[in-house]
């Protein structure tokens, strides 16, 4: 009986070290939209499909070739399942040359050409996507948080040996003496 446990125990151990981290989701997906109207946000997902809902600084810049530009302006994260992040201003009608810089744990830039439409015209809206690679930071960071979250699993594994180990001690000690063990 013993000998199982020990066994199983190594088992899960094993499994658990030659696991790679859960949260190394590679390179990411950005795209710009616009819904013609002046309306700006983006989405984000990890390369393997995930959104990107952890906090991350996203600055938009916004100029046109005329000289008009917006002030950098922080993006805010709605939390839902694209990873959307919006621009709460609206831009002026003209052709707006966009630039949003991601910050950790994405670290990214991406870039579009945003055409506004006057009121009197019919809007294009416009999606421009943007790849950006992982990087060395991101997969140290995606380790270290994949470390962290196994902690709860290691406690529970550390209190199931302890239960293992006195209940192996409880029959050990409650044989009577002189009999052996059937295995």
């Amino acid at each position: 009986m013993a000998a199982r446990m020990g066994t199983f125990f190594l088992v899960i151990v094993a499994v658990l070290l030659l696991a790679t981290p859960a949260q190394a989701h590679g390179g990411a997906a950005v795209t710009i939209n616009s819904d013609g109207r002046g309306s700006v946000w983006i989405t984000a997902q990890w390369q393997d499909g995930h959104p990107i809902n952890e906090p991350t600084q996203v600055t938009m810049a916004a100029r046109t070739d005329a000289g008009a530009a917006v002030p950098p302006a922080t993006l805010h994260q709605t939390g839902d399942e694209r990873g959307t992040q919006t621009y709460t201003g609206t831009l002026d009608p003209g052709a707006w040359r966009i630039s949003i810089d991601l910050g950790a744990p994405v670290n990214g830039h991406c870039q579009a050409l945003i055409p506004v439409a006057p009121s009197s015209a019919t809007p294009q809206p416009t999606e421009v996507a943007c790849l950006i690679p992982a990087t060395a930071a991101q997969s140290a960071a995606a380790t270290d948080g994949a470390a962290a979250s196994l902690t709860p699993l290691w406690i529970t594994l550390a209190a199931l040996a302890v239960a293992g180990a006195a209940f192996a001690t409880y029959r050990f000690r409650r044989r009577p003496r002189g009999e052996t063990p059937a295995g």
